[in-house]
């Protein structure tokens, strides 16, 4: 079998957390001591990892999980990687090497700029590896695993993209649930005559959204891109946002910008540079249509929550 051809990169699910701890339990026994932080992690992954913005990714050849690796986020810019293991099965495939680049590449997409590591150097093969793949040996703080003897680093290839994603789902996470402190009555109240109501302007942002998309989708295609604009007040007035559930658009505004996140750093770094006309509009780049929708969120949630207020 050929792994390279075969394997596949499976994204964390809640049925493969046996493996994720059988593989990780079985390597570490067979060569230190199992440490209650181990325990803790392999048995509750959710809590201890994807909580915190890690990340659980598993390689599969065929129908079989073969291997697991992870990475935990230790600050705003670095991750760790970490809870590397392959079934003793599977071993002499190079299924280390697929794990480690693609959970590189995942961290990288996911914003991160920089990844740590540790390991002992009693496991010669998998040391050779983190530096044939640019991993750095760094100085190994105290109190750590006490299995651990070696530390290192390497920085992650930034998408122009990333940071702007990742901002947009931070201020996601921090905006829904304060937006779901306002009644309903709150939310639809107008401050004035012919003035948006929090529900209108939410409304609007979710029309922005869903323009927006096949923008970010259809300038990928060619260098020069004619796309078509929408007048917003006709959009929130035909739609009738006032009269909706103000939890149901909440939800809806959550939901399409975490997908818009996902999507930015997947946009070629070479198509940032065509050109698009939207509408009337003077021809701006690729770049700046996706630099401009966060600035267009931070505009009208300002709308939704005056500086003066505390929230």
């Amino acid at each position: 079998m050929n792994a390279a051809n075969d394997a596949r990169v499976l994204a964390w699910h809640p049925d493969y957390q046996p493996y994720f701890e059988q593989f990780n339990k079985a390597w570490i026994t067979s060569n230190y001591t199992l440490e209650p932080i181990d325990r803790a992690v392999l048995e509750h992954p959710q809590e201890h990892i994807l909580a915190h913005g890690g990340e659980i990714i598993f390689v599969a050849l065929g129908n079989e999980i073969a291997g697991t690796v992870a990475y935990k986020q230790v600050d705003d810019n670095t991750v760790e990687m970490t809870k590397m293991a392959v079934d003793n099965a599977f071993q002499g495939r190079k299924l280390g090497w697929l794990l480690a680049t693609s959970i590189m590449e995942r961290a990288a997409l996911a914003g991160y700029t920089r990844m740590i590591l540790y390991s002992n150097t009693k496991q010669a093969a998998a040391v050779a590896m983190y530096r044939k793949l640019g991993f750095a040996e760094m100085e190994l703080e105290s109190g750590g695993y006490e299995r651990c003897n070696i530390k290192m680093g390497i920085d992650l290839p930034a998408h122009p993209l990333a940071p702007l994603a990742r901002e947009l789902r931070q201020t996601v996470a921090q905006t829904a649930e304060k937006l779901l402190r306002f009644s309903e009555q709150e939310a639809g109240a107008r401050p004035a005559p012919g003035k948006w109501s929090r529900k209108e302007i939410l409304g609007h942002l979710i029309d922005s959204a869903t323009n927006n998309y096949p923008r970010f989708i259809r300038a990928q295609h060619s260098e020069y891109s004619e796309l078509p604009g929408y007048n917003q007040d006709f959009w929130v007035e035909a739609r009738q946002y006032q009269h909706e559930p103000w939890p149901a658009l909440v939800q809806l505004w959550k939901a399409l910008n975490l997908h818009i996140a996902g999507l930015l750093p997947l946009i070629p770094a070479a198509a940032l540079g065509h050109i698009c006309v939207i509408g009337p509009g003077a021809p701006v780049t690729l770049q700046y249509v996706a630099e401009d929708y966060l600035r267009h969120i931070h505009h009208h949630l300002n709308q939704i929550f005056p500086v003066h207020a505390n929230y």
